[in-house]
């Protein structure tokens, strides 16, 4: 008899063995990956909470913060922007500029994934990884905010809250639309970010541009000392970021309730 395990998303998993004992192994194995995901989380944390955090260490960490936004220069927004209809060559300007098909890239990154992949990759200077919440999490997480690019330090994120054009966007908290990282650079207002759906990532001289998506409303100069110091959490009453922040403890109910002491 074949099962049909949760995690397959309802396709048959091809497993001969007995219902119940499928399950169960899908139990043990989603058990375990939980487990493993929380150690990890615990040791990175104990790990970078041991580093003294100077102003060298955090200088440096924001140095590290922008060159590793530099690496993902090229990487193409998203996949779907591109034609994945069929096999025929997408015909978009990013494509065309680029001189290949975007679409066959390994990675994809939007402003906030963009944003989110650097602190993952350095994530044991961080001491934390961000949840797969968007740039209105990520806004949320850092409570700190100057009155004008003036006051940012390369590292720190520029936020814009806008009105998207079409009724078929979902609309967002906060009406955060947008994040970019800011540099600084010749002109004192250079960015790296996402903000192009059929091209890529790259080094912008200015943050200061008009959106065919959505008609800005705010900017927020947001510091990233909070993160620098190893800490996150959100600051926003209004929203539950729970979900993004830390894997959740289980219900003692829950079958994948976990003690304390088998960490």
């Amino acid at each position: 008899m074949t099962c049909a395990v949760a995690e397959t998303g309802g396709r048959q998993c091809g497993c001969v063995a007995e219902p119940t004992a499928c399950l169960a192994d899908a139990f043990k194995e989603f058990r375990e990956k939980k487990l493993l995901e929380k150690k990890k989380l615990k040791e990175l944390k104990k790990k970078a909470n041991e580093k003294k955090r100077t102003q060298s260490f955090k200088d440096h960490l924001r140095r590290k913060f922008v060159e590793q936004a530099r690496h993902y220069l090229g990487v193409p927004y998203g996949k779907r922007f591109h034609n994945v209809e069929d096999e025929a060559a997408c015909e978009c300007e990013g494509c065309k500029e680029a001189g290949r098909q975007l679409r066959d890239d390994p990675m994809f990154l939007d402003c906030c994934a963009l944003v989110r992949k650097c602190v993952h990759d350095l994530r044991e200077d961080f001491g934390f990884v961000l949840g797969a919440g968007n740039q209105a999490f990520q806004f949320d997480t850092l409570p700190m905010r100057v009155d004008s690019v003036d006051g940012l330090e390369p590292g720190d994120l520029i936020f814009f809250s806008g009105e998207y054009y079409s009724d078929k966007c979902r609309e967002q908290k906060h009406d955060m639309v947008h994040v970019e990282i800011f540099v600084g650079g010749e002109t004192g207002k250079a960015v790296i970010g996402s903000r192009e759906k059929q091209k890529w990532v790259k080094e912008y001289d200015t943050y200061e541009f008009d959106s065919k998506s959505w008609k800005l409303k705010e900017l927020f100069f947001v510091k990233i000392d909070t993160w620098l110091n190893g800490e996150l959490k959100s600051h926003c009453k209004e929203h539950n970021w729970a979900n993004f922040l830390q894997p959740k403890h289980s219900s003692r109910n829950s079958l994948f309730f976990v003690e304390e002491t088998e960490e």
